[in-house]
């Protein structure tokens, strides 16, 4: 374990252990950057650089009245249509001028926002420093792996003085993942089909050589990793073809791909996916990889992979997770649309799968 990181744990077990949490007023927490960050109340005025970090903290929070800024990047991707504006619709009266592009901090309009608190990204000093030279507290988040994002929750637990709510939520997804490991643990090696990500078809094929996402949950191999850290890969046919999976998943943030342009590409005709129609558009709850319910994707893909019979009950516990994290009924045509059930029409089982 890096210093950075037990030192971030032994924070998180002392509050969590010896501060009871109807009692917190001031909070004492160690960020991504091994710094202590103190907050002698929950901040009032929040402004987030970090593009996901609206979502997370209206999810812990349970209101965006204490977000007063974000990344101009957040409302393009999140709040102009879809899910989350008609959950939350309240996001996108947000300001967002706190980063016009990327996640450069326009110093000036934040200052005019008198935020208590900052959430900007840890990997790159020009990102921070900038704002602590002019006296603003900020909480630095680092990308990207599974624990940084439960970090994200749990942090954003002690800036809301809502550890509670932060826990419900985690618990929420270590039980959901405890249950499916039990199931994909009995599979042997030879029952892990092949599964490969691809975001991009045409002259060139993009796919997900080592994302952060663990398959194994899911029991699946990615035949495309290969450790190197590289996160994308541009191959030719012949490398797809050499990998040959046996399940093909367009990523949800590729919202311009369908399986049916897999089923029409005589180039990908050859596929052993596309050729058993194992081409699948992952749901919408994976169009943030940060987001609370991202788990969800995992026992999605075990259901895709092996069966209904690895994600019981799918459409209820997809409404039973957007009413804990958001508050929100969905309906009938909202879960269709979560689960891109038009998209996935032509690929096999999907219907009969998830209805």
């Amino acid at each position: 374990m890096s210093n950075r990181r037990a030192a971030w744990s032994a924070v998180t077990v002392s509050l969590c252990l010896f501060v009871p949490v109807a009692a917190q007023a001031e909070s004492a927490f160690t960020d991504h950057r091994g710094k202590t960050i103190t907050f002698q109340t929950p901040p009032e005025r929040v402004v987030t650089i970090v593009r996901s970090a609206p979502i997370i903290y209206r999810a812990v929070d349970e209101t965006a009245d204490h977000i007063v800024g974000m990344n101009k990047d957040s409302l393009d991707r999140y709040f102009t249509e879809g899910i989350y504006t008609e959950m939350i619709p309240e996001m996108s009266k947000i300001s967002t001028s706190a980063a016009q592009e990327g996640f450069v901090p326009n110093v000036e309009a934040i200052l005019a926002e008198k935020p208590d608190a900052v959430i900007q990204w840890t990997h790159d000093e020009k990102l921070i420093g900038p704002l602590e030279r002019v006296g603003l507290t900020v909480v630095g988040w680092q990308c990207c792996t599974e624990q940084d994002r439960l970090d994200y929750v749990t942090l954003t637990g002690y800036m809301t003085g809502r550890n509670d709510r932060a826990q419900a939520i985690l618990k929420s997804q270590s039980d959901s993942l405890g249950a499916l490991s039990e199931r994909v643990s009995v599979l042997a090696g030879a029952d892990m089909p092949s599964v490969l990500h691809i975001d991009q078809i045409g002259d060139q094929y993009r796919v997900i050589a080592n994302g952060s996402q663990d398959l194994s949950l899911s029991g699946v191999t990615n035949p495309a990793a290969d450790g190197s850290g590289e996160w994308w890969r541009t191959v030719d046919m012949e490398q797809l073809l050499v990998w040959n999976p046996d399940i093909i998943i367009i990523p949800a943030y590729a919202a311009e791909l369908d399986p049916q342009d897999f089923f029409d590409d005589p180039l990908l005709a050859n596929m052993a996916a596309v050729q058993a129609g194992r081409v699948y558009k992952q749901p919408v709850f994976a169009r943030t990889p940060d987001a609370p319910e991202i788990f969800l994707t995992s026992v999605w893909l075990a259901a895709i992979a092996h069966g209904s019979e690895y994600a019981p009950a799918f459409k209820t516990q997809i409404t039973d997770v957007y009413k804990l994290i958001y508050g929100a009924d969905l309906s009938g045509d909202q879960i269709k649309a979560v689960l891109e059930s038009d998209s996935n029409a032509p690929a096999f089982d999907y219907a009969e799968l998830f209805g």
